[in-house]
């Protein structure tokens, strides 16, 4: 048990380095009392320390209680740091319109990576046999899952580390006995309302039957199609760094008006193993294959505009754009105008989740030609500008010589060719003078104040709200 443990948990590098903490969640019941067990030994050649966390679901009245007391009883008695948790698992479900499972699960997970906090634990360890796999890769089957479904139980999530997920529930039992472990029975696990205990009594002793190493057989079959998952969703990732203009992290906030951020061009004509993926990880969350169709049939309508709505979001058609928006309904319709002055730092745009720097600078050579590229930067000379420098949303009648370009335009123009949105060229700073204006973020600079290598110059800069 010790060897095998030792060399799936080295395959995947789960063991902290000397003097860190793994913080082991026990039920109280055989898998994790054994993971315990097998964790204690191993951290005694390994250098790494042990603690124990327990959640009370709450679920089983007494018995809930009597599982807590057990596990505290049993650090105690091994001179164990244990850190209790719970909660009213079943009134939180109805609170949040959850399932009890997926409730249960919530808390848990939040519960431990708070115990993993507060004792500054490097890792919590989870007590998944290759048995949980093999039912959870038949669960995600029933829903019509796929390779990722069919990945099962991951080894690795973050801080999260499931040492046994290799080791059958047989062998988990064969070596309590052998060390005189004990532990407490769940009277739930033997309910058969529950689609994991069907499965668990039912389905799996059948395959069993047709195949007395089924258990080995799942395991190979997740790594296969873990696997595959990883070299597909590798594509994935690098379609979508060549064609977004910036892919931020999942959840992270962005400026309401880089409307780019969420482009993609040409969607519907890759293969539907990578625009599935593409379409999830834009959205960032899971979608059922109906979402991802319709999503889809949006890219091939072949209409300038259009909208799907989902779970959470909303994704919108502009021209050849597919945008997604998770607050479409909360964009304001403009923001106020905000003067500007040298010496200016971080001055905010709430409106736009924007914030604008002027400071003084001298030009040179490559500043034209780096600014030009990004349009989030630009520089002026100091001579020209007339007035005060203000950054505002647009005006009507206000227009442009873009620098490079033989013809002056209207940004109403320049907004079109440009495919901006209607609903949001009034988020769309301007940098103006009391002359007109200077530059347009995210589209270019005027040739009126342009420096010339070596002349004095006024350098405006938007960043991100989340960069400051």
């Amino acid at each position: 048990m010790l060897k095998k443990v030792i060399k799936f948990a080295d395959e995947y590098e789960m063991f902290p380095a000397l003097g860190a903490v793994v913080l082991v969640a026990v039920s109280g019941g055989a898998d994790s009392m054994c993971l315990l067990d097998v964790l204690l030994e191993i951290s005694s050649e390994r250098g790494f320390r042990v603690a124990v966390a327990h959640y009370n679901h709450q679920l089983r009245g007494d018995e809930s209680d009597r599982d807590e007391a057990f596990v505290v009883r049993e650090c105690g008695a091994r001179g164990l740091e244990c850190v209790i948790g719970g909660a009213d698992v079943g009134a939180f479900a109805l609170e949040t319109g959850m399932g009890t499972e997926e409730a249960a699960r919530e808390l848990r997970y939040g519960f431990l990576h708070d115990a993993a906090r507060r004792i500054s634990a490097a890792r919590i360890a989870t007590a998944h046999t290759a048995d949980d796999l093999a039912e959870t890769v038949l669960m995600n089957l029933t829903r019509g899952a796929g390779t990722s479904g069919v990945s099962g139980i991951p080894p690795v999530r973050g801080k999260i580390i499931r040492p046994m997920l290799h080791v059958s529930r047989d062998e988990v039992m064969r070596y309590n006995v052998a060390q005189g472990i004990t532990f407490v029975e769940d009277s739930t696990n033997s309910q058969e309302d529950r689609t994991r205990n069907k499965i668990r009594h039912s389905v799996i002793p059948i395959l069993k039957e047709i195949n007395p190493k089924f258990t080995d057989a799942i395991i190979k079959a997740t790594q296969l199609s873990r696997n595959d998952e990883a070299y597909i969703s590798e594509q994935a990732n690098k379609i979508l760094n060549s064609q977004l203009s910036i892919l931020n992290s999942k959840g992270s906030p962005r400026p309401i008006i880089n409307y780019q951020l969420s482009i993609i061009n040409s969607i519907s004509s890759l293969p539907f193993a990578i625009s599935s993926r593409v379409i999830r990880k834009l959205c960032g969350m899971p979608l059922s294959y109906k979402h991802v169709k319709a999503v889809l049939r949006l890219c091939d309508s072949g209409r300038s505009s259009g909208c799907v709505s989902l779970p959470g979001i909303r994704v919108r058609r502009e021209f050849d754009r597919i945008v997604f928006d998770r607050e479409i309904d909360e964009v304001p319709s403009s923001f106020a105008p905000i003067y500007i002055q040298e010496g200016a730092e971080a001055i905010a745009i709430p409106e736009i989740g924007l914030y604008v720097s002027c400071k003084s600078t001298i030009s040179h050579d490559n500043n034209n030609v780096i600014f030009n590229e990004t349009f989030n930067t630009f520089l002026f000379h100091v001579e020209d500008i007339c007035g005060r420098m203000c950054v505002r949303p647009r005006c009507e009648g206000d227009k442009i010589r873009i620098l490079g370009k033989n013809c002056t335009k209207t940004l109403k123009k320049l907004f079109i060719e440009h495919r901006v949105p209607a609903a949001l060229r009034k988020l769309v700073p301007v940098i103006a003078d009391d002359q007109g204006v200077l530059a347009v973020y995210g589209i270019g600079t005027g040739n009126r104040a342009t420096p010339k290598p070596g002349e004095k110059a006024i350098l405006v800069e938007f960043t991100n709200a989340i960069e400051n």
